[in-house]
């Protein structure tokens, strides 16, 4: 039994160098070869002129940098928060800063809801 569980034996038959070293060449000859039977099979595939005339796909497109154009949405909304506008001039709709209106809201109250007790909170 111990002799079977430590061999003291090792295999004596190696793989042959130069069967290695021709497949290692081949494989070499292969990834170098490969670019220039591919160029050579579709020689069209590497001209940069024929993808200036590609069509455009419909709108919404995708956006190539989102946050920037997030960014850019914000900064707009936070400025329309915080000034007084025209919302719909046609209409006679104003904006007003939003401080200001929930201020008014909190004064006023909403018409048809009831009122707060001035002393109840």
């Amino acid at each position: 039994m111990a002799a079977s569980s430590h061999p003291n034996d090792y295999e004596r038959s190696d793989a042959e160098p130069r069967l290695i070293a021709a497949i290692a060449l081949g494989i070499a000859i292969f990834l170098l070869a490969t670019p220039f039977i591919i160029h050579a099979g579709y020689p069209w595939a590497t001209r940069p002129a024929s993808i200036r005339g590609l069509p455009q796909p419909p709108a919404p497109r995708l956006e190539v940098k989102p946050g920037e154009s997030l960014g850019r949405l914000r900064a707009r909304e936070t400025a329309a928060l915080g000034q007084y506008g025209w919302a719909d001039q046609q209409h006679g709709f104003v904006r007003i800063p939003i401080d200001r209106a929930a201020a008014l809201l909190a004064e006023r109250g909403l018409p048809g809801w009831p009122r707060q007790a001035a002393g109840a909170k």
